[in-house]
């Protein structure tokens, strides 16, 4: 066998054992940990099959604390004193689907599946990023494996796997369905981002990029399933708990959550300029320790700017989508962009944009390998104390560089967008359907 020969099957197992390893070591500390995001919604589906609706949401004040509903605790208490829990925050549809489930098997079976899932996901989130930006042979592979290896090595996107976090799921379906536009599968697109949307609301702003675009059945269609989505749920749950959940989200945009781990404008706000007025939180069983998180209504005024702030970003996602028709790369800028100026971001909020980093290297040369090598580096999940301190109270200089490196990608990304239409991205003779 000549070396021409075995070059590239050397290459090819080295890059397939990456991407083993990679899954491997995720899957086992997954395993290793409760998966709080996870067990909200199969809490909301205890109650739900219960019938007790009134213990699906939190009650709200003058803003969002995270906190659950009252009865949570003493619900989970009384099987396992040790666990953590989080507030159910998904439309009410999950809920009733899940409670037909709490019936039939149990929540390790449930956490089980759903790690699987998302490995799958979180791997064709990937593939579908290289996908839409042009990679073939070789070149997509390698980009495919370091890229997943990288993520799933880092703290924000280990601890989504290992909270089974939704956020997994929900960012391949917008990959997904921007990967169907881009080769003019246009109604499929709109399909799978209304799904997205049915899971966390927040994906619907990504339609201004089929707006800026003139993809019209791409909007038809997120609008009919859509549609159809939240007509199953009101049926399935009733109107009233959505009016409930209305209710949690109107609240939830006039409020400001502030850890470690929420990587936002207004958190960043809030944990510097207002940090005398941040208010701490404690779940129930973190009541005699010193763990926790704080939380902050906004002013009248801050809820006017935020509001202009994403007409703003929105305007100019449709106009940079409008200008640059065919170039991959407006996805992950978008998706920073939003992020950055929602209510309620996480460090994985951003895996959307994440699953691109491997094109900085490409397309940038040595300041996208060294863009792409810091964060790898300063988010590595071996050094999570150094970065994330103990993700309570105590805000660090760790933070503030993390939310910089966040916003170096997003000015990455619109530079190379800048430049002109990217050459990786797939030709507009290829965009033609409409299926």
């Amino acid at each position: 066998m000549s070396e021409t020969t075995l070059k590239p099957i050397i290459m090819t197992a080295f890059f397939c054992v990456l991407v083993a390893y990679g899954v491997f070591i995720s899957s086992v500390g997954a395993v290793a940990t409760q998966s709080a995001d996870l067990f909200a919604m199969w809490i909301a589906g205890e109650f739900m099959q219960m019938g007790r609706i009134d213990q699906i949401y939190p009650a709200v004040g003058a803003y969002f604390d995270m906190t659950t509903p009252t009865d949570w605790w003493a619900h989970v208490s009384a099987t396992d004193d040790t666990a953590r829990i989080f507030p159910y925050i998904y439309p009410p549809i999950w809920a009733k689907l899940v409670s037909y489930l709490t019936a039939m098997t149990s929540f390790a079976a449930f956490d089980l599946a759903f790690l699987i899932i998302h490995q799958a996901a979180l791997a064709a989130t990937v593939f579908l990023a290289t996908r839409m930006c042009g990679l073939q042979g070789m070149t997509q592979l390698a980009v495919f494996a370091m890229t997943y290896a990288a993520l799933v090595l880092t703290t924000p996107i280990g601890l989504a796997l290992a909270e089974n976090q939704p956020q997994i799921l929900v960012s391949f379906l917008i990959v997904f369905a921007f990967e169907r536009a881009q080769f003019g599968h246009l109604r499929s697109a709109g399909t799978l981002l209304a799904i997205a949307a049915a899971i966390k609301v927040y994906p619907l702003l990504f339609i201004v990029i089929f707006l800026g675009r003139r993809q019209w059945p791409a909007i038809v269609s997120f609008a009919v399933v859509g549609g159809a989505l939240g007509l199953t749920s009101i049926a399935l749950a009733g109107w009233p708990l959505h009016a409930e959940y209305l209710t949690l989200i109107q609240t939830l945009t006039h409020s400001v959550i502030v850890t470690n781990f929420s990587f936002s404008i207004d958190a960043y706000l809030a944990g510097t300029v207002f940090s005398d007025d941040l208010v701490k939180v404690r779940q129930p069983r973190q009541s005699d320790t010193d763990a926790g998180w704080t939380a902050l209504a906004k002013s009248p005024l801050w809820v006017t700017v935020s509001s202009i702030a994403n007409i703003c970003a929105l305007t100019f996602v449709a106009w940079l989508a409008e200008k640059r028709p065919n170039c991959a790369l407006v996805l992950p800028a978008a998706a920073i962009l939003l992020a950055l100026l929602s209510p309620l971001s996480w460090a994985y909020t951003y895996l959307t944009a994440f699953v691109f980093l491997g094109m900085l290297p490409l397309r940038l040369g040595v300041i996208g390998i060294g863009l792409v090598a810091i964060a790898a580096g300063f988010f590595h999940r071996a050094l999570p104390m150094l970065t994330f301190d103990k993700l309570d109270y105590g805000l660090s200089g760790n933070w503030l560089i993390a939310g910089c490196l966040i916003t170096m990608f997003a000015v990455a990304f619109v530079w190379i967008i800048w430049q002109g239409s990217d050459p990786m991205s797939v030709q507009p003779a290829r965009r033609n359907k409409k299926s």
